[in-house]
């Protein structure tokens, strides 16, 4: 049996690859497996700019308030691949799904060891140039470094 994984990060750009992976897990009897990983630096640079202090002001960060904000953001992340995955099963698929925290590139490459993958699908965000250096590309992250086929997706 194969395993598909799509990553999602809640946008609709990234759910355009949900039909291509549907496709696939359809045609092969196989599971798709979704994964959202919540960004703990978000919330940490969220936080180190509440002060007027910028940077300097991360000393006075309530540590609780970024613990709060990434168990919200988690949960949410929850309910979103709940309803997603409850979906795609009354479409007659077989779904699992999990939330990670940490760097998207490196919990997606770390998900497919875990969960013996076969293949990734994923879009691209089709950042060229500049933009792909200053951002980074989570997909040519992935493509990179891990050691299964990923189909990648250009959105419309």
């Amino acid at each position: 049996m194969q395993r598909f994984l799509v990553p999602l990060d809640g946008s609709h750009l990234a759910e355009q690859a949900l039909p291509y992976a549907k496709e696939f897990v359809s045609k092969m009897a196989g599971t798709l497996y979704l994964v959202r990983v919540v960004t703990i630096s978000r919330q940490l640079a969220a936080a180190s700019m509440v002060g007027p202090g910028g940077m300097e002001s991360m000393a006075t960060v309530d540590v609780g308030a970024i613990d709060k904000a990434i168990e919200l953001e988690t949960q949410e992340a929850r309910t979103y691949l709940s309803q997603q995955s409850e979906r795609l099963q009354r479409e007659g698929l077989r779904v699992e799904w999990e939330v990670r925290q940490g760097i998207p590139a490196d919990e997606i490459r770390e998900a497919v060891k875990a969960h013996n993958i076969d293949a990734v699908i994923i879009t691209t965000h089709g950042r060229s140039g500049l933009g792909r250096v200053v951002f980074g590309s989570v997909s040519d992250r992935i493509i990179r470094d891990t050691h299964v086929p990923v189909i990648v997706i250009k959105p419309k």
